[in-house]
Order: C-alpha cells, then structure tokens, then sequence
C-alpha cells in the first residue's frame, strides 16, 4: 500500500483512489485506520521535502532577503492552501464515506482524465509560478480541495488547472507539490493528536507504509517532472480514463 501511494500521489491518476482499489485487491476490507492513510501521505510529504529541499530553502531565502519572486510564493502557497484545508476540516469525519465507495471511485477517475486531457490539450504557458498571481494559486487551490474526493488526482488536476490558467510546466510542477506539504502536513498533524490520545495506534504497518511511500514517492517526482516536459500528460488520461470504466463496470 505504501508502495502504490508514493508512486500514485505525484503520477496524475490518483492515489486516494488507487489505495480505495489495492483494499478491495489486497482483501484488505473498508478504510477505518485513517491514521494508515495518513501515515503513507506523510511519507509522500518527506518525499517532496527532500526531493526539493533547494527549492524550499530558495523560496524562504528570497522572502527574507526581500525579493519579490519568494515572498509571492510564499504568498500563492498560503492563498492555494485555504481551500483544501477548509474542505479537510468540514468533511474530516466523512472522508472515510468516499474513500469506501468504489463506484465513487471510478466516477472520480474518469473525470480525473478529463481534467488531463483538456489541461493537456488547452493549457498555455504565460507566467511563471512567482508572478501566476492570486486568482490562478486560488483556482489551483480549489482543485486540490476538490481532489480531497478519492479518484480525483491532485497532482492531475492541480497540474491540469495551472498549465490551462497558463502558468509555465516547469514552474507549474514544482509549486503544485510545495503546496501540497501544507495540506498534508495539516492532515498529519490532526491524526497525530488521535495518536498521542491513544485513540489511534502508530504501529508496524503505518511505519512500513509511511516509509515506502516516502522512498517510492521519491522516484515518482523525478519521472511525473519529465513526463509534464514531454508533453505526455494523455497517456494517464487513457489509463484512469479505462481504469475507471472497469471499475464501474466490475
């Protein structure tokens, strides 16, 4: 499972979905441990905070030094991070509703494709992440909230959206994974609180997830980084796009 959630969260096909499908695969049952689902997420986020460790130091030495590019940053990060968290803490007691529904899940991924296809097919290439503004980090953050719907990829559609918004790939790619470390780390932080209460048990199977994921996790950002490059976004709208209608069909 941890495997499947660190190369699923950064490839636009959707790792709450994916991980919906390896439970009913791996016999596995309904999602009840949200702190498992939590824990693999973690290991996605200290994927992300190696993988662009420079990036990250980069961003907070600009704001310091006062340049304009890392303070904006800084700013669209916080802005594209209300969203999800509003989202997260209005449904964070029924989470586990969609995350159980298969035929949800299938719906979702299909739209998944899509919203691939069109970002692929549409998208444009105009400013660069520092200078997209507010209006496009609030819409970029509207789709990773909606992404909070397993089936539905943040990365994909957080991606799709910024490049359609017209915001360069190269710039596009890096700023939608840094905002994804406020979300889940927002997420880890609340189930943490379960952990230290005693209502959630940190075990064997959460270590083993979270750390999988964080190693797995690694090497999918290199891959999803040149696959934007090239262009080649359409060939996970066909995957999640036949992945979904066997779902819904089986």
């Amino acid at each position: 499972m941890g495997i499947v959630q660190g190369l699923t969260e950064f490839l636009p096909v959707s790792s709450s979905g994916h991980l919906a499908l390896s439970r009913q695969l791996l016999g596995a049952g309904a999602a009840t441990d949200i702190g498992f689902e939590v824990a693999v997420h973690a290991g996605t986020l200290l994927s992300v905070l190696i993988y662009f460790r420079k990036k990250i130091i980069s961003i907070f030495q600009e704001a310091i030094s006062g340049i304009s590019d890392g303070r904006r940053l800084i700013w669209y990060i916080f802005i594209g991070s209300i969203p999800a968290g509003v989202v997260g803490l209005l449904l964070k007691d029924r989470i586990e509703i969609f995350i159980n529904n298969t035929i949800l899940v299938g719906i979702a991924l299909c739209v998944t494709a899509v919203i691939l296809y069109i970002g692929e097919k549409y998208g444009r290439e105009i400013v660069s992440a520092g200078k997209m503004g507010v209006n496009r980090s609030l819409l970029i953050g509207i789709a990773q909230a909606v992404a909070i719907i397993p089936g539905i990829s943040r990365s994909g559609a957080t991606i799709a959206v910024s490049i359609l918004t017209g915001v360069k790939k190269s710039t596009a790619v890096e700023y939608v994974f840094i905002l994804s470390l406020p979300a889940v780390g927002g997420a880890t932080l609340l189930t943490a609180l379960d952990w230290t209460n005693g209502s959630v048990v940190l075990g064997a199977a959460h270590l083993a997830g979270g750390i999988t994921a964080a190693v797995s996790g690694f090497f999918a950002i290199a891959l999803i980084l040149k696959i934007v490059a090239s262009g080649k976004l359409y060939y996970f709208a066909i995957y999640c796009l036949i992945l979904g209608i066997l779902v819904i069909v089986l």
